[in-house]
């Protein structure tokens, strides 16, 4: 099922997303035209609806302007990691498949590697990468964002039964959002307690990095001090 991405941005946010804060249809049609393609509709959506929303398009990695969009080995290049050495396309052969690469020069021949991703899972999956990993700022000029963010290390979920309790069973009161490519996102709607929580994990399974945010003071201090996470 394609994913509604302005819906989803709206219940993230808890407001409706005006039509300003999205990109001129004409002006990503202009672009279409500049660079002779068509841009695949789930992600001409999201420019279309939430390509003026900083939290969601620059938050942490960076989506291409409409005008720096540009294609490389029938491949579209959208998305540029924050360190500026990773790079993300999607496959126009069949608007779906998602690539990356780490070489920068786009002028020589580019080793590219296929992730697990499809494009509206990707793109789904970044609306919340976003949030966990951007700046409090991004949070306050989105009038919605999560202000709080906080970290629960590898040792501390491993020695901490409880910080370990509160992770392994997430699934049972929060909605899993994402789980592929060694990352799960779980998403909290509960009043009072709006939260995410993001981890990666290894081979075997435990978890190398979780990061929350949150909208609640109170929720963030329940995570410290009732589970080991540390404020960031």
């Amino acid at each position: 099922m394609k994913t509604n991405f302005k819906a989803v941005a709206e219940e993230i946010l808890g407001r409706t997303i005006s039509t300003e804060e999205g990109i001129e249809i004409s002006k990503i049609e202009a672009q279409e035209k500049n660079i002779e393609i068509s841009i695949p509709s789930s992600l001409k959506e999201f420019y279309a609806t939430l390509g003026n929303i900083p939290l969601f398009v620059d938050g942490y990695q960076h989506f291409a302007t409409i005008e720096k969009l540009f294609v490389k080995d029938d491949k579209l290049v959208f998305l540029e990691e924050h360190q500026s050495v990773v790079y993300w396309a999607v496959d126009l052969k069949n608007d779906f498949t998602i690539l990356q690469t780490t070489n920068q020069d786009f002028t020589k021949d580019i080793e590219w590697f296929e992730m697990d991703f499809e494009l509206d899972t990707f793109l789904l999956m970044n609306l919340f990468f976003q949030c966990v990993m951007s700046d409090e700022s991004y949070h306050i000029k989105a009038k919605g964002g999560f202000e709080y963010a906080a970290s629960l290390d590898s040792e501390e979920y491993n020695r901490n039964k409880v910080s370990k309790n509160f992770i392994d069973t997430l699934s049972i009161h929060w909605e899993e959002v994402i789980n592929q490519d060694n990352m799960t996102i779980y998403w909290n709607k509960k009043l009072n307690e709006e939260s995410i929580i993001m981890y990666f994990s290894n081979s075997e399974n435990k978890e190398l990095e979780i990061t929350a945010c949150t909208k609640s003071e109170h929720f963030l201090d329940k995570l410290i001090d009732d589970y080991g996470f540390y404020q960031l």
